[in-house]
């Protein structure tokens, strides 16, 4: 049963992120499905990250719990578009940063936010 958690929760999750994305995309229309998208696809990164972590919480430092949650909601904020940075978006694309490296930063955070 132990090796559930290590192996079958991140899978678990993936798959279950898989089947929402898929019913949204299939089922919803108009200017949601593109909102909805994302919310479902940050959603289960941030998760499949905290199903990463195998250790236990064993310090509680606030102040990775607040950089994870300030990240992740400035980087939902800046792909739903409710705010534009032009000097944001020089700097992201001068250094390569894009959708596949933010879904790592995703990752990462959901990670930080259980260690």
């Amino acid at each position: 049963m132990k090796d559930f958690r290590y192996i079958g929760y991140p899978l678990f999750v993936t798959l279950v992120g898989a089947l929402l994305y898929q019913l949204v995309s299939t089922y919803v229309g108009g200017s949601l499905q593109n909102t909805l998208l994302i919310l479902i696809r940050v959603c289960a990164l941030f998760v499949f990250g905290m199903s990463l972590n195998k250790t236990t919480r064993r310090h509680m430092s606030v102040w990775k719990i607040v950089l994870s949650v300030v990240l992740t909601v400035f980087l939902l904020l800046y792909e739903l578009e409710a705010f534009s940075l032009p000097v944001l978006s020089t700097a992201l694309s001068f250094f390569g940063v894009g959708g596949f490296f933010i879904c790592m930063l995703y990752i990462w955070c959901g990670y930080l936010f259980v260690d």
